[in-house]
């Protein structure tokens, strides 16, 4: 059977199972980083470092939940492609869901930057697109917007995820929050999830 295999890609029975073994082991590797990293990641630093720039930029802070929160875009044609990652602390009351704090960061040499904390509701936003997994607040007259989503794991793996860190309660809480926040702002503001106006019933 395995010279059918080989004989199908084109290379040799000991090449094939060769091919074979590294990708078990490369596997099992993998899993084992994930595990180390995810054990890690239940109390490490990067989360602190999250918790610690909600309660020292965001008026008291420390009533809010601390999260990480990230998102991809991706650019290009056919022939060329980019992708483009973005990643946030964000705070938010699972029980106040008319505000969100955001802080855009960026890791360099291992350690958490930051930009300023923005305070989000229906004053500033034009409407709140995506859906709980994926938030998306939209701001008038601008095409950027800020796309958060909550993972529950967060484990190191080059540019898509360079943190270490576990959120389940966070995530759980802050889909709660994401869906009333949604209805909340859009509501305020007359629209749908879309931007467009609400239909007089």
């Amino acid at each position: 059977m395995i010279e059918k295999m080989a004989e199908a890609v084109g290379v040799s029975p000991q090449a094939f199972i060769a091919t074979i073994v590294v990708i078990v082991v490369l596997g099992i590797a993998f899993l084992i980083k994930t595990k180390f990293d995810e054990k890690k990641g239940v109390d490490s630093k990067e989360k602190a470092d999250i918790r610690k720039l909600i309660d020292n930029l965001v008026p008291d802070g420390t009533q809010y939940m601390a999260a990480y929160a990230h998102s991809k875009e991706v650019y290009g044609s056919r022939t060329m492609r980019r992708e483009v990652y973005h990643y946030y602390a964000v705070g938010f009351r699972p029980t106040q869901a008319d505000h969100i704090w955001v802080i855009p960061i960026g890791i360099e040499a291992g350690k958490i930057v930051y930009t300023k904390a923005g305070r989000f509701d229906a004053s500033n936003l034009s409407h709140v697109g995506g859906n709980e997994f994926c938030l998306q607040l939209h701001f008038p007259g601008l095409k950027d917007i800020y796309a958060l989503e909550v993972d529950a794991s967060n484990t190191k793996f080059g540019k898509e995820c360079q943190v270490n860190i576990q959120q389940p309660e966070e995530a759980e809480a802050f889909r709660g929050f994401a869906k009333a926040f949604q209805e909340r702002v859009n509501t305020t503001l007359g629209v749908n999830h879309r931007g467009r106006p609400l239909k007089n019933k």
